[in-house]
């Protein structure tokens, strides 16, 4: 009688041992430094691009889709929301560019003309710049775990419950 009561309520207490937001360990993975940098990635049957922003400069590393071999003798031509901007080859298929002031926080369409011998293709993209997550973010997953938590101590009061009818009628057999 004893080893069932202990039973039960070990499993009903179990249940409030909840993971906090961060030790879950759930399906989320953990944001990883510097992956909040804008980014656009374009890609065709010939050439891949990257674009990522640090700062106010745009770098842009060009590859040939079919190897990933970084672009050698590459002209380029690049266009933000329709207006050249001069790009600086920085090195073997890595490209620098700088940022207009006037495009910041917003959604920028990029479009990268790439001529290699004979080859040529046009690559376009989107840049989306400014915060891509609020603070509202946080405040929704933590009313999204509400749910679960509820649930939980549901079954803790239904299994504190069913402990509480079992000892009753246990009691009541033995007093007979």
């Amino acid at each position: 009688m004893k080893k069932t009561i202990l039973f039960l309520s070990l499993l009903a207490s179990s249940m409030f041992a909840l993971a906090g937001p961060g030790h879950d360990h759930g399906e989320e993975a953990p944001a990883v430094a510097g992956a909040s940098s804008p980014r656009v990635l374009m890609e065709s049957d010939l050439f891949e691009a990257v674009g990522i922003l640090k700062g106010s400069t745009l770098e842009i590393f060009v590859d040939h889709a079919a190897t990933n071999a970084p672009v050698k003798d590459a002209t380029l031509e690049l266009e933000l929301n329709g207006e050249k901007v001069p790009l600086e080859l920085h090195a073997e298929g890595e490209f620098d560019a700088v940022l207009p002031d006037a495009m910041a926080n917003t959604t920028v369409a990029v479009a990268l003309t790439i001529a290699t011998g004979d080859s040529m293709d046009i690559l376009a993209g989107e840049l989306v710049l400014g915060e891509a997550h609020g603070d509202d973010d946080h405040a929704t997953d933590e009313h999204g775990h509400l749910f679960e938590y509820l649930a939980l101590g549901a079954l803790a009061l239904l299994a504190l419950g069913l402990v509480t009818v079992f000892m009753k009628r246990r009691s009541s057999k033995g007093v007979n």
